[in-house]
């Protein structure tokens, strides 16, 4: 019988060779070509399903046992795998009349994937995924629109496992592709120390400035963040340093990590590399990656702005100070020592620009990470590093690829069946075909969904469902996606449930429940930032001339801030209570579109400025 820890070594040990070998996999497919599609999304979710069972116990009480049901249920994958590739000419050709066999594994496949679900994102996914799949075999049952001839398990199976559009339909093509392939190279950037480099950086910018360390977690946040693309892993990467140093200038622990969780949020908005879920939009819309990062970059940077707007004038209200200088590193030191670590984002980015694939510029990105991280010793990598940064890149990849494949469910329940559209014709009939009424049913049902699902799940369910529906009332496809993806991301600092403030609240050693409601607070400009790229196109570069899109960038940045003063409530003095209305209407006219919304607002914020001015000189003491 073998021991607890020579069960947890079996598991570390086949776990990094299935992680090695997946990903030389996706390198070779990368340098010479992707092979047979079937081939190759299968051999990718199947391998990432095995790494989750051998990574996440079924139960950790009971290890033993957990031990020989994971391994059972990774033997049974193995065969899945093998009985999909042996003859897979044959495979493909019996869509639409499967065999006995195909349905044996593919139900197995199924059943295996939807427990794997559970223990990386919860029962809530595995209940929408039943439901949707489930629902078809039982639609001449069901009431009202949803009611229409059944479907059989094989049929349904048909749809699910053999056909493209199902399992390894758009976000499995996302992962297998080049999510993977950018995911090992975040690991990477985190192994040869980026993430120190970030922070340096952001501390020699902001330190000195009052509330400095609060100012240096939300720019190390959107940069680190653009990069780790994880709320929750930014948190941790980030928070661990920025979060004491808050709290040592006088935040107490509840905002301080609250600012870490709200700033974290928004490395998954950020470009150059956003979260996993924007690759999976990309697929979605078919355009270039490219055109999903340059559309999310003003958006995002109007995220950053306003939550480092509201930490400067809280640092004003508290009367807070700045980082000692002697705690502030130098910037041409931190710059001397890593500048190199930007090369490989620059190339990321250049060629990514140039139109090439996103599995190339990831390719280029390894490639010139691995070269440039020898120059300096505190970012060289040894062999064991970059086995270990690949490992953890793949096993970090592998929870959102059994996600994606559950996401695959659903939309195999959904897209094969018309049900989509049937959705999309009844959102817009119970909206009354009113736009503002559908884009507010579509931001709660994707915060409601994120209280116990993942990014990319959440947007892929939205997307699937409700997208088409504002896209029937007008919306541009792009923005409608984006719309989707942006509530798909905030969930993570929305009460009650916000894993990123959480785990800001367990390094803060503050209240988890204080913390996200004021990170609630703090990111309450996200909100409304989906609503107005939506009315405003040219804020995601769909629409009108270059001084549009400036002036539109220029008025919602002054909105922002006011949308600071008003929810601070200070600016050169503490703001009364009865002029915070006029501040948030001030900057919620700047963000609406509109030359006559823009005036508006910028005669509310002259009014109150005027009003600041004139109270902090009737504070002042006389000469």
């Amino acid at each position: 019988m073998l021991s607890v820890e020579k069960m947890r070594e079996i598991r570390k040990f086949l776990s990094g060779v299935f992680a090695i070998a997946l990903a030389l996999f996706h390198l070779l497919a990368g340098i010479w070509g992707i092979p047979n599609t079937y081939v190759f999304r299968y051999t990718h979710l199947s391998l990432m399903m095995i790494i989750v069972l051998l990574i996440r116990p079924m139960s950790r009480k009971h290890e033993k046992l957990s031990f020989y049901c994971d391994m059972g249920m990774a033997g049974i994958m193995l065969a899945c795998w093998i009985y999909i590739i042996w003859d897979i000419e044959a495979f493909i050709v019996r869509f639409g009349n499967i065999s006995d066999a195909d349905l044996i594994f593919g139900i197995l496949y199924l059943l295996i994937l939807l427990e794997l679900s559970r223990r990386v994102a919860g029962m809530a996914m595995v209940i929408i995924a039943i439901v949707f799949f489930g629902q078809n075999l039982i639609a001449e049952s069901l009431p009202g629109f949803l009611m229409r001839k059944s479907l059989s398990l094989r049929t349904m199976v048909d749809f699910v496992f053999v056909r493209v559009d199902g399992l390894i339909g758009s976000p499995i093509t996302a992962m297998s592709t080049y999510v993977v392939l950018f995911m090992v190279f975040a690991a990477l950037l985190t192994t040869s120390h980026a993430g120190d480099f970030f922070i340096d950086v952001a501390t020699a910018v902001t330190g000195k400035s009052r509330g400095g360390p609060a100012k240096a977690a939300v720019v190390a946040s959107a940069c680190f963040g653009t990069l780790s693309g994880s709320a929750v892993a930014n948190v941790a990467s980030t928070g661990s340093v920025t979060i004491p140093l808050m709290k040592s200038i006088g935040y107490d622990k509840e905002f301080a990590g609250a600012v870490e969780a709200v700033a974290s949020t928004g490395g998954q908005i950020m470009p150059p590399m956003m979260g996993a879920a924007a690759f999976i939009l990309a697929q979605n819309v078919a355009i270039p990656y490219i055109q999903v990062a340059a559309a999310a970059a003003i958006p995002a940077v109007l995220y950053f702005v306003a939550v480092y707007f509201q930490v400067d004038l809280r640092a004003g209200k508290l009367g807070l100070k700045g980082t000692p200088s002697e705690k502030i590193p130098k910037l041409r030191k931190v710059m001397k020592e890593g500048w190199m670590l930007l090369i490989p984002i620059i190339l990321m980015v250049y060629f990514l620009a140039q139109n090439k694939s996103a599995q190339f510029a990831a390719l280029i990105a390894i490639a010139s990470l691995l070269i440039v991280s020898t120059i300096n010793k505190k970012t060289r990598m040894d062999g064991r590093g970059v086995m270990d940064g690949i490992m953890q890149g793949i096993k970090d990849c592998a929870a959102v690829s059994v996600t994606s494949g559950a996401a695959g469910v659903i939309i195999g329940g959904i897209s094969n069946t018309g049900l989509n559209l049937t959705f999309a014709h009844q959102i817009v009939k119970i909206c009354n075909n009113s736009l503002p009424l559908a884009l507010l049913l579509v931001a709660v049902v994707a915060l409601i969904l994120g209280m116990g699902m993942t990014t990319t799940a959440v947007y892929v369910t939205v997307a699937v469902i409700m997208a088409p529906a504002l896209i029937n009332m007008g919306v541009g496809m792009l923005a409608a996606h984006l719309f989707c993806f942006y509530f798909g991301c905030i969930n993570a600092i929305t009460p009650p449930v916000c894993v990123a403030s959480f785990t800001a609240a367990g390094i803060s050693g503050g209240s988890p429940t204080k913390t996200g409601w004021i990170s609630f607070r703090l990111g309450l400009l996200a909100f409304l930032i989906p609503f107005i790229f939506v009315y405003q196109p040219s804020l995601i570069l769909q629409e009108g001339t270059v001084l549009d899109i400036i002036l539109a960038t220029a008025t919602a940045m002054i909105g922002c801030w006011s949308f600071g003063v008003a929810l601070e409530g200070f600016f050169k003095t503490n703001v009364p209570l009865w002029q915070r209305p006029l501040w948030l209407a001030g900057g919620i006219m700047l963000m609406v579109p509109g030359l006559l919304t823009d005036g508006i607002g910028i005669a509310l914020v002259a009014v109150g400025v005027v009003l600041q001015l004139m109270a902090q000189r009737k504070a002042q003491p006389a000469v």
